[in-house]
């Protein structure tokens, strides 16, 4: 084994991956492992056979029992009390969440009380306590009493969405407590470790310095780009620095860590230091900063690897980074296996392993053949490295393709090294002497306003980033290993084959080998990232989206053009709904590669259907935007005045011509629509009609009585194999209009545990009497119907 330490990572990891797979058995596993040792032990001292193989499967089956144990859920703890209005006692563990309308503390249960009664328990939860900009004082090692609503969060409602819960089971916390006044939170001592409490203050007397001298923004990205405090930022600087592909630096890992280990080298230096004693210092001080960032896999791995860096030249040792990163990634897995599912662990060494691999190539290429200059070289090649690296777990996670990461990290990161140093150092002056912060932190403020401003115009280049649908596992797979063989082939590490015969007549086989092997690999990774994953063969897919209490369906066209109908919301006005727009259906239309819309109806102006309609015509390129003829949308008007985006009123009888294959047609509203939209919009709702080959849907909005008993009486052909059950499935609706309708399905878009009873048990039992197979979104989740025009297939996200 030339690295152990990478041989016994990679089986570590092994098992891990085989726990998810397999699931634990303990007895096993430790009777397997005491066999292996066994193994390795007879082999060692009696030389009888190589005994590397059972060495490297005992750290298969040590990972896979570690990740089992890490799993297993704490038989006492808080979630047995779920659904229940409580008083838990538990300690502080890690820094405040403090977020925009509430703040998260993340509690050591110790016990439960139930009236008088004291139950003790042992597990973490996650207490969220609204209206807390009241609340001050509460940090790290407080011991709090909170009363409030306990709670377990949903599974995902949709195709891909991200699992909260399974997010929250990876750090041992599997259930959540509302809290709704600040008053239900009494801190009844402090505890913890003294140490991190020392570091946790530091920070936060350091920000605090800084909201007082830098505007609510600026203090808000400072804190990202010194310790990696996100939640604050607002989302739109999130997105900017996403479609710019330097959301990494909001993320404390090696780039913040080189600057820490430079800044504490060049302060040795000026105090004149003994040399031996730097090492310990920088050891001091990162770990010190690793705790004010939150002890992340990305900052674990830096530090370990900047240790391992200064003590390697401290020895006057040979640093050889495969060891030292698989060393790093070794450590945290560890003590929190779960690690290796993080999003933010697989990038972290997914761009370092690419930093460090592949950048000898690229600055050979760069710098050695095109003569670029060397500093420009480095520069470029370190960004192109990490990019390379990272890019198929980008589109995996985000389905973010950003093209001007490049050009982006060049202009935009050498800020970021003067805005840690003036931020920081404006702050600790602001300690001893706030004005000499106000001086300071002045140019600091400029800085960040420069950092910002060239982000947004760089997110404006044309074709600067995209979204595409997210590949298979298995893409990703043959990427790396695609990107391996070419860096090996390029480099001449891996020989060709033996030449064919009659190769003498063509080229030789180094020739092919050398040109035309990169060449296909090449091709090959380009396909992996443009190839239509996410298409839909032809065939005509009509999407549910569970949004909850709310309304909306993605119609996906054979011909590939895109329609959305209604985008969710809350019931109120516009601006109440839109979270459902940018956490639900923004996403959803993104994980599909979609990044333009050819139309998007909203079928009348309730705050459920149209609520989420502004981040949709903000974040994705509309084509037209079809309404009704009624009044009420003059607030949504509005905005998209400014968006040149076509608007279009209709009523029944007309057409929408979007795919040749589809006919799409409008049922209602009809006649006078402004005298019935003044008695109730809901009757003035949009009703559409989609008809491919044998196939129809029926989409209904939330028209009730009347507007049903018109349609029945109107001629319109009203059978259809899928309906769209109206208003949600309320009490409010004509039996013989369902009758009518007759459908194979009934889909019901509705919340779980909503405040208005729907749906109704009169409308289910009339969808019983047609034997149609109703499907709903607060048990189903998204409900998706693939049909090629005369077979239909149905999926749910549950």
């Amino acid at each position: 084994m030339n690295r152990p330490l990478l041989v016994v990572t990679i089986s570590f990891t092994t098992g891990i991956l085989l726990n998810a797979i397999w699931g634990f058995v303990p007895g096993v596993l430790i009777l397997s492992a005491l066999a292996c040792i066994i193994a390795v032990l007879t082999g060692y001292f009696f030389a009888q056979w190589d005994n590397r193989w059972f060495f490297a499967t005992l750290f298969i089956l040590l990972g896979w029992f570690t990740a089992g144990v890490d799993g297993m859920q704490h038989p006492a703890g808080p979630e047995r009390f779920a659904g229940h209005f409580i008083a838990l006692d538990g300690l502080v563990t890690r820094e405040p969440d403090v977020r925009k309308g509430y703040t998260g503390y993340v509690l050591a249960a110790e016990a439960v009380w139930l009236g008088d009664k004291r139950v003790p328990v042992k597990g973490l939860t996650l207490v969220r306590v609204y209206e807390s900009k009241s609340i001050t004082g509460f940090s790290y090692g407080d011991r709090l009493r909170v009363k409030g609503l306990l709670y377990q969060p949903e599974e995902p409602g949709n195709f891909g969405a991200f699992n909260y819960r399974a997010y929250l089971a990876r750090r041992g916390i599997y259930c959540l407590m509302k809290v709704a006044q600040p008053d239900h939170v009494q801190c009844l001592g402090v505890g913890g470790n003294a140490a991190v409490r020392l570091a946790l203050e530091s920070k936060a007397r350091l920000l605090q310095v800084a909201s007082q001298t830098l505007g609510e923004k600026q203090t808000e990205v400072l804190a990202g780009l010194l310790f990696g405090n996100q939640s604050g930022i607002d989302q739109s600087v999130k997105d900017v620095f996403a479609q710019t592909g330097v959301s990494h630096v909001l993320s404390v890992s090696g780039l913040h860590m080189a600057y820490v280990v430079a800044g504490v080298l060049l302060l040795a230096g000026w105090l004149g230091l003994p040399r031996r004693a730097v090492p310990a210092l920088t050891l001091v001080v990162l770990v010190f900063y690793t705790v004010m960032t939150g002890m992340g896999p990305a900052v674990i791995r830096s530090g370990i690897m900047a240790m391992l860096a200064l003590m390697a030249v401290q020895l006057g040792r040979e640093r050889d980074w495969p060891s030292a990163l698989a060393l790093a990634a070794l450590v945290i897995l560890l003590f929190e296996p779960s690690a290796l599912y993080e999003i933010g662990f697989q990038l972290s060494f997914a761009a370092t392993w690419g930093i460090l691999y592949l950048m000898p190539l690229l600055n050979e290429l760069l710098v050695g053949r095109w003569g670029w200059p060397r500093w420009f070289g480095l520069s470029l090649g370190v960004t192109i490295a990490a990019q390379l690296a990272t890019l198929p777990l980008l589109v995996y996670y985000f389905n973010l393709v950003t093209p001007i990461a490049p050009l982006a990290n060049l202009v935009l990161v050498p800020l970021v090294g003067m805005i840690m140093l003036l931020g920081f150092v404006g702050s600790v002056a602001g300690l001893v002497f706030l004005p000499a912060a106000m001086l300071i932190n002045a140019g600091t403020g400029v800085l960040i306003d420069l950092f910002i401003g060239l982000a947004h115009l760089l997110s404006l280049l044309p074709g600067g980033s995209s979204y595409i649908a997210a590949p298979p596992w298995y893409a990703v797979t043959i990427w790396y290993v695609g990107l391996v063989g070419l860096v090996e082939i390029i480099s001449g590490r891996v020989a060709p084959p033996p030449a064919i015969p009659l190769s003498k007549y063509l080229l030789n086989a180094q020739d092919r080998w050398n040109r035309l092997v990169p060449t296909g690999i090449t091709i090959l990774l380009m396909l992996i990232i443009i190839w239509p994953w996410g298409g839909t063969g032809g065939q005509l897919q009509v999407h549910f989206i569970d949004v909850g209490q709310g309304d909306s369906i993605l119609v996906r066209f054979p011909g590939g053009r895109t329609m959305l109908v209604d985008a969710g919301g809350r019931l109120g006005d516009l601006d109440e709904g839109r979270g459902v727009g940018d956490a639900i259906v923004v996403p959803y239309l993104h994980r599909l590669g979609m990044d333009k819309l050819d139309v998007l109806v909203v079928t009348h102006p309730h705050g459920d259907h149209a609520g989420g309609v502004p981040p949709v015509l903000e974040k994705l390129r509309v084509g037209s935007l079809v309404l009704s003829g009624v009044p009420g949308y003059e607030e949504l008007l509005e905005l998209v005045e400014p968006l040149d985006v076509p608007v279009y009123r209709v009523g029944a009888g007309q057409s929408l011509q979007i795919d040749e294959a589809v006919e799409v047609t409008v049922l209602a509203p009809a006649g006078k629509t402004a005298e019935s939209a003044a008695e109730n919009l809901n009757n003035v709702s949009l009703v559409l009609r989609l008809d491919y080959g044998q196939v129809s849907f029926l989409l209904t909005a939330d028209i009730e009585e009347e507007a049903q008993q018109a349609l029945l009486g109107s001629g319109a052909e009203l059978q259809s194999d899928i309906l769209k059950v109206p208003h949600h499935g309320s009490r409010f609706f004509e039996p013989k209009f369902i009758s009518a309708v007759e459908p194979d399905y009934a889909v019901i878009q509705v919340g779980k545990n909503n405040r208005f009873g729907h749906p109704a048990q009169d409308t289910l039992e009339a969808l019983s009497s047609t034997d149609a197979k109703v499907l709903r979104n607060d048990r189903d989740g998204a409900v998706l119907f693939i049909t090629d025009g005369r077979d239909i297939t149905v999926q749910t996200a549950r």
